[in-house]
């Protein structure tokens, strides 16, 4: 749907901000439930964390209706772009046997695991952490321990381990998700200026680098409290640290994540969305394996977690090595380094476009780009006035006993796309209106009835006669919207 010089700021970008909610959702729930209990279920705590939910499933419906309003793609939609040729029509069982075959898609798929799916674990794991400290913020140390409903992270550390109130405990876990604000971007960013100078391998070193890192930092966390024991930790005032480590290591998770989807539009065109949900679905099961295998454990310390995670983190990045395109190479081989391997096990059939690809060649060039907004500006305006330009050039064509030929107008015989009832059917008035001065007919081209037929299609609301009358009032003028057309 981008343009390839800026596809992984404009994909980090989206999805960072989509991800914010995490962060904000941490920073504003705990205050959403006090209220809530104070004002509609005081003392029952039970009742009030359930009425929480009726706030974001308002802010889903909303929001859902708000997505009824945009258009697929800023070329238009996806059933007008195919309607009208730009566009060729997708077949499924291409783009499931290409999406699936790609090894590149399964790499990435992993790699996502480790950077949205760890990011997926942190926050989930706070929202169980924020139950354990708001509803159980009473109660002895060890009975909190036993009743969460989830192993403690991000709030709860800050909760259980430095001691802090639920209020601040909650805020500062926010933090984590709160760098989706700019740090997916900057990992966009990145792979966008190194993929600039060093082609793939330099969207893929980016990847590589920063999910590294994100591994790095994640055990530096875990490191800050590891040997000392609970009771002495509140005391230790390593909180500020603590807080500033989350934030970096949330920095390069969101920026993998950002260098991942950098890539992801890359890995074939043909089969674009089938890859895109293959890693997108990688990194939800990244979140269920980070959980199970580092935080499912009831003796668990979350400190001691961050450092195994961090270390598993590092280790999956090396799968960046595996990354390779044939004509591109990958970030320790040069292209062709493997011969006639090819990561992309199907191929496609020849000449089938990707799911993004649009042809707007031979069509109206003089439309503005508001026009873009409807079929018409991919309609290959140049057929709808074929048969006035040859009628034009043969109209003054002699035959062989030097009469005229006659002027037969070609266009019952040459329909062109506009004629179709099922295209007028989805055009606008504005869409018609474009496409007119697109034409940009002079009044002396349209005395020839194949043209007036032609505009009268596009303008039901008029005649044949009407259109001639109103270009004989407009005179010479070849602006077409001086024939004021409807």
């Amino acid at each position: 749907m981008f343009s390839k010089p800026i596809v992984g700021l404009a994909n980090a970008t989206a999805g960072g901000w989509g991800n914010l909610g995490g962060g904000i959702t941490n920073l504003a729930m705990p205050f959403v439930f006090l209220a809530v209990r104070d004002s509609f279920a005081p003392g029952d705590d039970d009742a009030a964390w359930r009425l929480c939910f009726w706030l974001p499933a308002l802010l889903h419906f909303g929001t859902g209706l708000a997505t009824l309003t945009g258009r697929d793609l800023p070329d238009g939609n996806v059933d007008e772009l195919e309607l009208s040729g730009a566009k060729q029509k997708s077949r499924s069982d291409v783009v499931l046997k290409v999406g699936f075959s790609n090894l590149n898609g399964w790499l990435l798929c992993v790699l996502y695991g480790m950077s949205f799916g760890v990011e997926l674990t942190v926050t989930n794991e706070a929202a169980a952490a924020l139950y354990t400290a708001t509803i159980l913020g009473n109660e002895p140390r060890e009975t909190r321990h036993s009743a969460a409903p989830g192993p403690a992270q991000a709030a709860t550390y800050f909760f259980e381990y430095h001691g802090l109130s639920v209020k601040l405990a909650g805020a500062l876990a926010s933090c984590f998700g709160l760098m989706n604000l700019f740090a997916r971007s900057l990992g966009g960013i990145a792979s966008d200026w190194l993929g600039k100078r060093f082609g793939m391998p330099g969207r893929i070193w980016s990847l590589w680098i920063s999910q590294a890192l994100e591994g790095v930092f994640c055990c530096l966390l875990g490191l800050t409290t590891s040997g000392m024991a609970l009771e002495e930790i509140p005391a230790s005032n390593t909180a500020g640290r603590c807080v500033l480590l989350l934030s970096v290591f949330s920095i390069f998770v969101q920026m993998a994540e950002g260098g991942t989807y950098a890539i992801v539009p890359q890995v074939s065109r043909s089969a674009l969305g089938v890859v895109s949900g293959i890693v997108g679905a990688g990194g939800n099961l990244g979140s269920v394996v980070t959980t199970a295998a580092f935080f499912a454990s009831s003796d668990a310390r979350t400190d001691d977690s961050f450092i195994k995670m961090g270390l598993a983190i590092v280790a999956s990045s090396c799968l960046c090595a595996l990354l390779y395109w044939p004509d591109e190479g990958g970030a320790l081989l040069g292209p062709r380094a493997l011969g006639r391997f090819n990561p992309q096990l199907v191929l496609p059939p020849e000449g089938y476009g990707g799911a993004d690809v649009i042809d707007l060649s031979g069509f109206a060039k003089g439309a503005p780009a508001t026009a873009r907004s409807t079929v018409l500006s991919t309609v290959k305006l140049s057929e709808s006035v074929s048969t006035a330009s040859e009628y034009e050039s043969s109209a003054d064509a002699e035959n062989g006993d030097g009469s005229k030929e006659s002027a037969v107008a070609p266009a019952a015989t040459q329909p062109c796309k506009l004629c179709s009832a099922e295209l007028r059917s989805v055009l606008s008035s504005d869409a018609v209106e474009q496409a007119l001065k697109g034409l940009a007919l002079s009044p002396a081209e349209l005395r020839h009835e194949d043209a007036l037929d032609a505009l009268r299609l596009e303008s039901p609301g008029l005649s044949t006669d009407e259109l001639r009358r109103r270009a004989m009032s407009a005179g010479g003028a070849t602006d077409r919207s001086a024939l004021e057309l409807v």
